[in-house]
């Protein structure tokens, strides 16, 4: 190609990028330049790479390819966040597009690093929740026994509540059995569960501590059912909505608000398919109005240990975290002006 001066600019500096970029044909996405860091990476030379398709160096990945295809149009820096796996490391893509670059664009591979998630941590916290599940167990059988000698010696009894403490009792030791900190990708069975059923059990148990406050319940009625751990599951709601109830000023106006939301998606085309994918979601919004979470911790709340409580233990959102990732979706938390607001997004 007859190079021109911008070009030639950007391919000089690119060399000094410590990540891996390819300069890429728009008509076809061929690729026509790669850096250093591409060439060892693939290791291959630039000149044996030059002319070789995009989609047969990432034949796995036809969303990303489908992605960039439609990236391709448009003018600027864009973020595809979906993290893809390559050579065993995750990346997320940047691509450049610049009509000084005219039938051309790079793409720049981003080495995504887990945060919070080193050997030596991980195999710390694996040895803490060892201990804690062999200790567990051992009080919860007493529970369950001693629920089925309730229930056999005194007639005047709640049958919901006793089958609530021995569904809760078997849930406890069945995370402690499905948390395993060496698999970040360890989800035991997956169902297809009501998210409002799960919800709705979530409060209940909140509706029967001391203090009262309102609660508000926003529920799609258009949400289908939704595959997911359905105790990994439950122990994000109750962290989430005990740390709402928690922080709540319990005055007449305090409130607790739940919404559910579907969240349509974009169709992605992609080669060689005949229909589009679209990625729908699932958004659950979790509103309070209680003390709230101060400005220079609300970064922190998601790392293991640390806690804004004087008695937490600072594991719960670390978890829940932890299980919104390990079912490919989001979760945020922000905190302005005594509102709370936790947003999880979970694709169907």
């Amino acid at each position: 190609m007859s190079e021109n001066p911008s070009l030639f600019l950007f391919k000089t500096i690119f060399e000094l990028f410590p990540q891996p970029i390819f300069l890429l044909n728009k008509k076809n996405l061929r690729i026509e330049y790669c850096n250093f860091e591409t060439q060892n990476l693939l290791g291959k030379s630039n000149e044996s790479l030059k002319g070789v398709l995009l989609k047969d160096i990432f034949a796995d990945d036809l969303i990303l390819i489908a992605h960039i295809l439609e990236i391709k149009k448009k003018n600027g820096v864009f973020l595809i966040k979906d993290k893809i796996r390559f050579k065993d490391s995750f990346f997320e893509i940047n691509c450049i597009i610049s009509e000084e670059l005219n039938n051309f664009f790079f793409i720049i591979l981003n080495k995504v690093i887990q945060e919070n998630r080193s050997s030596v941590e991980m195999n710390y916290l694996d040895e803490i929740f060892s201990v804690l599940s062999h200790e567990v167990n051992n009080p919860i059988s007493s529970i369950k026994l001693a629920i089925d000698l309730i229930k056999k010696n005194y007639s005047h009894v709640d049958d919901e509540l006793i089958k609530i403490i021995k569904s809760e009792s078997s849930r406890i030791t069945r995370l402690f059995q499905n948390i395993n900190f060496r698999d970040s990708r360890s989800i035991s069975l997956k169902t297809n569960e009501n998210i409002h059923e799960l919800i709705r059990l979530s409060l209940f148990k909140i509706k029967q501590m001391p203090n009262k406050l309102n609660i508000t319940e926003e529920f799609d009625p258009s949400l289908p059912l939704i595959k997911i751990n359905r105790d990994l599951m439950m122990q994000v709601l109750d962290n989430i909505l005990i740390n709402a109830y928690e922080s709540s000023l319990f005055n007449k106006n305090s409130y607790l608000k739940i919404q559910t939301r579907f969240v349509v998606g974009e169709s992605i085309s992609i080669p060689n398919l005949k229909n589009s994918i679209k990625k729908n979601s699932l958004k659950i919004s979790i509103c309070d109005n209680g003390k709230g979470i101060p400005k220079e911790s609300i970064e922190k709340i998601f790392l293991p240990f640390y806690s804004t409580k004087k008695r937490g233990s600072g594991i719960g959102l670390f978890l829940v975290k932890r299980i919104i990732d390990d079912h490919e979706g989001t979760v945020a938390i922000e905190s302005q002006e005594g509102v709370t607001i936790a947003q999880i997004i979970l694709p169907f």
